[in-house]
């Protein structure tokens, strides 16, 4: 598979890192920010704290978050604070409401790469860095692309773990780490102490704690304290019990050992569904890199001994610790396995870049190759190749689906992995180079494709949004003439999302959708008879009844390159 040099050897070595970085970053940039702000708020959490951002500038109260007037004692406030400052100097927007988030993850993906460097090298950081930047998960659900916390706590998380480990060197950083360390602490509840504790638990099993003086290491717990519980102090100090209960005992004690906690993914609540909720997330999560991710683990194992001294032992202490944590944890949802996927991608930047350098062929190359051809097929909508399929849910490729065809799928997949296995020991030079070739078409695949889902999304939530201004009054019955009932059918491929999704019409209070197949009579007949009826059609039909028909026109919005018009009886 490879012969006197690897693809990723050669291309690096005509190039420079900083470049490759640079170019890195603004490809994760490009993919964080453009079209951040084109996706209407659906989800309940971002709406939230858009609303306490936006009373904290209004009242003024910066301590006390606040909902309607109502003490919100959900999060702790960094975020409010950061959003809230966004919302005086910029307004109120989407895009200002994700631009923390945005922005703390392509800071994510900095550190990420400054940390993988400093562990293993340059070219081990480019591919940490490109496998968390191409994580679904990490980009586009519940992280860098929406208005949620976890973003900021990841960034916290990578960047402290990099100066800690650069204080090995410079002791004066361990102040700054647990200073960023104690803002995750400000940023979540519980989860915001895991740098912490991760860090601790780095420095006393590697013993390098023994490289500080006493007196900065008391300095440094000391600020910490002091910064992570300085807003706790004073909130218990002016909510007393209120806070007590709604902070401690609901958000952290019952979320963490409660299984009547109504928040949470039910049957991930015993240790065997939460292994199997965890793996499922993680497959769907961090695809194509979950599928090297066991064979990383197994690797990163066996040099536990060749670790255990060094900075690379966080990597396993960290995605151990927190899985452990996360088993035990009663309530979980998907994005609380989002701080494994930093550690994550340094592991499989680090094994892919071992598995690609050698010139002999060796199970690692062998086997990084067959699954990431396997998992760059799935993107292919292809039921007689896939084993699997992706479905977009929501405007966003969210699950996987099994494919109803599964022998010919396998035939398939076992037939071309067979091939390419032949090809690789046969030609192993168009083997190597292919492999960059298929990362960098995925790479561009990962930043295009979506942004079709998100103009989609936002084109569809205008239209629906005028169309429930105008049915509130009373019940409405809305007509679809001129458009099929297809136009609702789920696709299973992302590269073919629904024209207009079901879901989209949920915001529409008091209204019955129906699909009217009729004549342009018929639909002049229905007019003049008056009613509370709405009716859409695209504006080619519209332009059969426009001169002939009494009408009034509520409003017009292109979807996709095609105009639609909402039209009801003249009121009378």
């Amino acid at each position: 598979m490879c012969n006197n040099q690897s693809s990723l050897s050669y291309f690096i070595s005509l190039t420079k890192f900083r470049t490759l970085f640079f170019a890195l970053m603004v490809f994760s940039s490009f993919t964080i920010f453009y079209h951040l702000g084109s996706n209407s708020i659906h989800n309940g959490d971002e709406a939230l704290y858009a609303i306490i951002s936006r009373e904290m500038l209004i009242t003024g109260d910066w301590l006390t978050p606040q909902v309607q007037g109502e003490p919100c004692f959900n999060k702790p406030p960094l975020k409010f604070w950061l959003t809230a400052l966004c919302f005086r100097f910029f307004g109120t927007s989407e895009w200002v409401i994700r631009f923390w988030s945005a922005a703390s993850a392509v800071a994510c993906v900095f550190f990420t790469v400054l940390l993988a460097k400093e562990l293993f090298g340059e070219k081990e950081a480019l591919w940490s860095g490109f496998s968390l930047a191409t994580c679904f998960h990490f980009i586009y659900e519940h992280c860098a692309k929406t208005g949620e916390m976890d973003a900021i706590l990841l960034f916290f998380m990578v960047s402290s773990f990099y100066l800690l480990i650069r204080s090995e060197k410079k002791p004066y950083l361990l102040l700054i780490s647990l200073t960023i360390m104690s803002l995750a602490s400000l940023t979540k509840n519980f989860a915001g102490l895991l740098p912490f504790g991760i860090g601790s638990l780095y420095l006393l099993i590697t013993g390098k704690w023994r490289n500080y003086s006493a007196m900065r290491i008391i300095q440094s717990i000391l600020l910490f304290l002091t910064i992570s519980s300085g807003w706790i102090i004073a909130m218990m100090l002016t909510h007393k019990h209120a806070f007590l209960n709604e902070f401690f005992i609901q958000q952290v004690y019952n979320r963490a050992v409660s299984t009547d906690y109504s928040i949470g993914v039910s049957e991930a609540q015993s240790l065997t569904g939460g292994i199997f909720f965890i793996g499922k997330t993680i497959l769907k999560g961090f695809h194509p890199w979950s599928l090297l991710l066991p064979l990383c683990l197994v690797w990163a194992l066996f040099q536990i001994p060749h670790w255990r001294k060094d900075g690379r032992i966080l990597l396993l202490i960290w995605l151990v610790s927190f899985g452990t944590v996360l088993l035990l944890f009663k309530n979980k949802l998907h994005w609380y396995v989002l701080p494994i996927y930093p550690a994550a991608a340094i592991l499989t930047g680090k094994f892919f870049t071992d598995a690609f350098s050698e010139a002999r062929i060796n199970w690692k190359n062998t086997s990084s190759c067959v699954l990431l051809f396997c998992g760059f097929f799935l993107l292919i909508p292809n039921y007689n190749y896939n084993i699997f399929t992706l479905r977009a849910i929501d405007s966003k490729v969210s699950t996987l689906i099994p494919n109803p065809h599964l022998m010919i799928a396998l035939l398939s997949a076992g037939g071309s992995v067979t091939i390419w296995i032949f090809i690789a020991r046969k030609f192993p030079r168009l083997a190597r180079d292919s492999i960059l070739i298929v990362l960098l078409i995925y790479s561009s695949i990962f930043a295009i494709l979506p942004l079709r889902y998100a103009s989609h999304q936002s084109e569809i939530q205008k239209l629906t949004t005028a169309i429930a201004q105008h049915s509130q009054p009373d019940k409405r019955t809305l007509y679809f003439w001129g458009i099929p009932d297809t136009i609702f059918e789920d696709k299973d491929s992302p590269w073919n999302p629904t024209k207009i999704a079901k879901w989209y019409f949920s915001i529409i209070p008091n209204i019955r959708i129906s699909f009217l197949v009729a004549d342009k009579q018929e639909i002049c007949r229905r007019l003049e008879i008056g009613g509370d009826n709405l009716f859409l059609m695209p504006n080619r039909y519209y332009k059969q009844i426009q001169s002939t028909c009494p009408h009034q026109v509520l409003t017009t919005q292109t979807v996709r390159g095609k105009t639609y018009v909402l039209i009801s009886p003249v009121e009378k």
